[in-house]
């Protein structure tokens, strides 16, 4: 029988009510396999098809973690959901890497999934001390874990290089898209733009996710901007946040902020746009739940080059990538996607076929699974 599953997450405050999307669909794969527990923040429900201990008020609270863990088998596969913000105030806690390190001389076998690692140093003297202790945190796991699956290929290759010894730990884990892939009935893309109040020829250019300075929203809106014509309109879609844009007239009527949408909806507005615009600021990369939705949903990507890119990603010939530093390029690119359907309809099916043998729930878990510590 396979050994038990204990995951530690606390990825989504308590008063969210439930897990984190990433901790449930972990957990519910891995749970097709293992005995599933998952020990979490107090607040998070229960209702799982596995087992929820939402029991940790204070991640520092180190006897209560031994507790927890002592009517656990002792062969149990024990792994964290690493965020350094997670865990304690600015993401600084010195007492975990301290209970890593006890758990790794009882032989506990434990994965840390690293979905970050470290803030940027910075002059700021708080922001820099944390840094400090998030390099510092990260080390002790490089020491005392025994897998470490990383959510970004660069990372990767960084940390090989910086950490030779830890390096055979470490290898990059995608996260996959969290959304359901919802079927869509004949002409669904007629029927969702007539929903939205635009015509049924009309190319729909979108954006997935929440928004901040990093997403460059101002790199698409002039990539819409120039792609867009009286004659052959454009309409933008942002799925996932509402920004208030301020609009010449002749696109203001193609503007559409759809905001935060329940899984299924959001699902089924990937499954009507034509192309999905990601110019992160940092660059693609495997951890993108945005980038894994549009690949998901057989979308054809427009995305950037920049220092969080692994090699693996570089190479990608199902995504169209433009370098970081040149904004005219992704416009350009943008443009000249939307006004052909052929190169769309071709480089959607490549992402798709990425995804599916590479991306998804099903294989990242086995993949995961397959370097368990024996």
């Amino acid at each position: 029988m396979n050994r038990p599953v204990v995951i530690f997450s606390d990825l989504l405050p308590p008063k969210r009510g439930g897990l984190a999307d990433h901790t449930f669909r972990l957990a519910e794969y891995l749970s097709a396999h293992h005995s599933v527990t998952v020990i979490s923040s107090v607040g998070v429900s229960t209702d799982a098809p596995f087992h929820v201990r939402p029991v940790m008020e204070d991640w520092r609270d180190l006897d209560l973690l031994r507790a927890e863990l002592a009517g656990v088998a002792t062969d149990s596969i024990l792994i964290w959901q690493y965020v350094p913000h997670m865990y304690g105030h600015g993401g600084v806690n010195r007492y975990l890497p301290r209970f890593i390190r006890e758990l790794h001389q009882a032989r506990r076998p434990q994965v840390v999934i690293a979905h970050e690692i470290a803030a940027d140093y910075s002059w700021h003297p708080a922001r820099f001390w944390y840094a400090w202790n998030h390099r510092r945190q990260w080390n002790q796991i490089l020491k005392f874990a025994d897998v470490i699956p990383i959510g970004c290929g660069r990372w990767v290759e960084d940390w090989s290089r910086r950490r030779r010894r830890a390096a055979p730990k470490m290898f990059t884990l995608p996260s996959p898209s969290n959304l359901p892939l919802e079927p869509i009935p004949p002409n669904h893309r007629a029927h969702w733009r007539r929903d939205q109040h635009l015509d049924p020829n009309t190319r729909v250019l979108a954006y997935f996710g929440t928004l901040n300075p990093s997403k460059q929203l101002p790199w698409i809106l002039e990539a819409w901007a120039t792609a867009h014509s009286p004659q052959d309109p454009v309409a933008f879609v942002v799925i996932g946040a509402a920004p208030s844009v301020r609009l010449e007239g002749e696109l203001r009527p193609y503007f559409r902020p759809l905001g935060h949408l329940p899984a299924a909806e959001a699902s089924r507005a990937l499954s009507a746009v034509d192309l999905l615009a990601l110019p992160f600021i940092d660059g693609i990369s495997e951890r993108r739940g945005s980038l894994m939705a549009g690949l998901q949903h057989g979308l054809p990507v427009v995305s950037t080059l920049g220092h969080n890119t692994g090699s693996e990603l570089t190479k990608a010939e199902w995504l169209a990538l433009t370098p970081v530093e040149d904004r005219f390029a992704f416009v350009r690119t943008v443009g000249d996607l939307l006004a052909d359907p052929t190169s769309r309809a071709q480089l959607g099916a490549a992402g798709k076929a990425q995804y599916d043998r590479h991306f998804a729930w099903p294989v990242v878990v086995e993949r995961l699974r397959q370097r368990f510590p024996r």
